[in-house]
């Protein structure tokens, strides 16, 4: 683990400031006691692993403690998951979530968890979801995109992280509001995605805007699962727009296992939350859509997404 760390700026310096003086009381005096676990579900490269690099540092030096990044990848990260739910819930363990895989994972499978295993700390940021082919696509347009697919069901392979995930369930959204049949190719992490296309190896990818974002010189739009027209792709319809009712986000933050304790947990979301502030601009320029629950509207999200995804996943006849 690299030890150097960042120059903390004047907003970080001064949310450190009051993060020491709440960390000195006497409440939280024992919490770090040791290093921090930070697990990535995900492969390398992915959405998680970009923004866990970029919080590792500024953690340490808030917490006082080492903030170790470990890769318990695989399942769609339904194996970090399950390895965090069984830790000691004292709040030296957490890991980073993706919704919709922490609601719908359990509803279609057995992951090794269940979504009331896991106490969501806080959610920091949203990706919506983008259909990309590559710039040398024929495909300059999505309505030649859904020509295609009705000209040869099957044939056109849609790239995207998991199954029951977010770009899973935007693939299958199209795939109904189409009426078109995809094949859809689940990696096991975002970063293998980007070679995946880029090599030809799929025709296109469902993929999260910070994706899109980053490989705006490689890959080309065809339309954003939003409501509305976002800033980041600048006249990129939606699919809305495009006549298909195709609305999908990724949400992410961190995770624990239940029951810890109160104490600790408020140390967690109190440096998590300096953080994402500190860091919300920047995030914005890489695709991130910065958000920032705590537990209380953490949880009021899973508990709406829940009913969402229970009424989807049991029309396409996918629970469990």
């Amino acid at each position: 683990m690299s030890r150097n760390v960042l120059k903390p700026t004047p907003t970080l310096a001064l949310a450190a400031a009051g993060a020491m003086v709440l960390f000195s009381t006497p409440a939280f005096a024992d919490f770090p006691s040791g290093t921090i676990t930070y697990v990535n579900p995900f492969s390398p490269g992915g959405e998680c692993d970009i923004v866990q690099r970029m919080q590792q540092n500024p953690m340490q030096e808030l917490l006082g403690v080492d903030v170790v990044i470990e890769y318990r990848e695989g399942g769609g990260g339904a194996v970090g998951w399950s390895h965090v739910k069984d830790q000691p819930a004292d709040g030296h363990t957490f890991a980073c979530f993706s919704i919709p895989h922490i609601i719908a994972q359990p509803m279609t499978r057995d992951p090794g968890y269940q979504t009331e295993d896991l106490h969501v700390l806080y959610t920091y940021h949203s990706t919506p979801q983008v259909l990309v082919v590559r710039n040398d696509s024929p495909f300059e347009t999505l309505a030649d995109f859904i020509e295609a697919a009705q000209a040869a069901p099957g044939s056109i392979t849609v790239g995207g992280t998991g199954t029951a995930s977010g770009n899973h369930l935007a693939t299958v959204r199209l795939e109904r509001a189409a009426d078109i049949a995809l094949t859809y190719i689940p990696f096991p992490g975002s970063g293998p995605t980007i070679p995946a296309l880029r090599g030809g190896h799929v025709t296109a990818l469902m993929t999260n805007s910070t994706m899109a974002v980053q490989n705006a010189e490689h890959f080309r739009p065809l339309a954003v699962a939003t409501e509305e027209q976002i800033d980041m792709f600048p006249g990129v319809p939606t699919f809305r727009e495009q006549g298909f009712d195709v609305v999908e986000a990724i949400y992410r933050g961190a995770l624990g296992p239940r029951d810890i304790p109160e104490e600790n947990i408020a140390v967690i979301v109190e440096a998590l939350d300096a953080i994402n502030r500190e860091q919300a601009e920047r995030k914005q320029e890489m695709g991130f859509q910065p958000v920032f629950h705590g537990p209380e509207e953490s949880a009021a999200l899973i508990e709406r997404l829940i009913v969402e995804y229970e009424e989807l996943l049991a029309e396409l006849g996918m629970l469990n």
